[in-house]
């Protein structure tokens, strides 16, 4: 959006609820935590599925969201016309939240399945991923030599019910959504984080 402005603009950027604001925005806040920890890792903190009581319509609220994301705001600025690699590719990430991931692992699990794309390609996917706010990329730094290390880092997700509503399986790991929610909560405080070696 930043594009169609002129003059001088601020940017704020926004993130979904994190739990302490799941909470209180569900009027939950005096309740046990604890109790209430596996809806918020099953469907997230934006407002509008929060809201919802039935499971299915919460699901498919994310899911109108994720689409929108994905469709208008990356493939449709980028003018992506074949836009199954890059559902592909956010796919793979959803699948792998908190990995380390490789361009080149990407790109061999893609040709494998026949799909022709360059290692140039998923990069700049990835880069348009981030860029819309879908993922956030954490690079990986190496402590010993101080410096950052080309090619892999781990992304998480903008909110954790994309997971579920995308890859439309219940048993995901645990630790990885747990990983991804720590990261959003440090992130929401205004840290900076980064992938150690």
């Amino acid at each position: 959006m930043a594009t169609y402005l002129t003059g001088r603009y601020v940017e704020i950027k926004m993130l979904p609820s994190t739990f302490k604001e799941f909470l209180h925005f569900k009027k939950l806040k005096n309740t046990d935590p604890a109790r209430h920890l596996s809806e918020y890792l099953e469907y997230g903190g934006f407002p509008s599925a929060v809201l919802q009581t039935n499971s299915q319509l919460k699901r498919d609220v994310l899911s109108g969201i994720y689409n929108s994301i994905l469709l208008r705001d990356v493939a449709g600025r980028a003018t992506i016309k074949n836009t199954e690699v890059l559902e592909r590719i956010a796919l793979y990430l959803l699948s792998n939240t908190g990995q380390l991931i490789s361009i080149n692992k990407i790109a061999n699990t893609l040709r494998s399945s026949g799909l022709k794309v360059s290692n140039n390609t998923i990069e700049n996917y990835l880069e348009l991923l981030h860029n819309a706010f879908l993922f956030y990329k954490v690079p990986r730094f190496d402590i010993r030599e101080k410096e950052y290390l080309r090619g892999q880092g781990k992304y998480y997700v903008v909110d954790l019910g994309f997971i579920r509503s995308q890859l439309q399986r219940k048993n995901i790991n645990r630790g990885s959504k747990i990983e991804n929610l720590v990261y959003l909560e440090l992130l929401s405080r205004g840290y900076e984080v980064f992938v150690g070696k």
